[in-house]
């Protein structure tokens, strides 16, 4: 798409601080305990869209095994290459870290099972850009799993329903299980 907007990532200031601001938040919250909520398998194909410093990314890749392979997504090289640091300390080889700078991440159509959005969709420029992405590359039986986190669910249902692509199968809390339509 030669056309299509390259994307800013946040300030090296502002991630720094984000990551900080996790590690503290996470010792009170506890990331794990939310893997509880993701429909996890071992062998899927995950992608981690707007993975951060991988706080869901590792855990993750540790319970979908060695035949299961997650893609740590993201448009800050920061966060990529602390992901790339953090799976190669742990010997973590079923993670691939992608940076981007648009929406086309780069993955094949129709392989992933389960795509995370989580805390992320308020940063998100184009949605529809980035929800005809995740449709693209969602097999048929895959599912979004979103977390709106700084945007209200209100909003963030509208924004789904809105693309005409995607299914709400389940809301609780502030989180949201999404199924894609049938490709035309």
């Amino acid at each position: 798409m030669e056309n299509e907007k390259k994307l800013e990532p946040m300030p090296n200031v502002s991630f720094k601080c984000m990551t900080w601001l996790y590690k503290f938040v996470d010792l009170i919250w506890k990331p794990q305990r939310r893997l509880e909520k993701f429909p996890l398998k071992e062998g899927m194909a995950v992608v981690d869209y707007g993975c951060g410093p991988g706080r869901y990314t590792l855990p993750i890749a540790r319970l979908i095994g060695p035949k299961g392979k997650v893609f740590a997504v993201d448009i800050q090289p920061l966060a990529i290459s602390t992901v790339r640091k953090k799976a190669a300390r742990e010997s973590l080889a079923n993670i691939e870290a992608i940076l981007v700078d648009s929406y086309n991440i780069g993955i094949q159509s129709s392989s992933i099972d389960l795509v995370l959005l989580v805390d992320t969709l308020h940063l998100i420029g184009d949605c529809d850009a980035l929800f005809r992405e995740i449709q693209r590359i969602l097999k048929q039986d895959g599912v979004l799993f979103m977390d709106p986190g700084h945007m209200k669910m209100s909003r963030a249902r509208e924004i789904v329903e809105g693309t005409g692509l995607f299914t709400i199968i389940d809301c609780r809390g502030h989180d949201m299980l999404v199924a894609p339509k049938a490709k035309q």
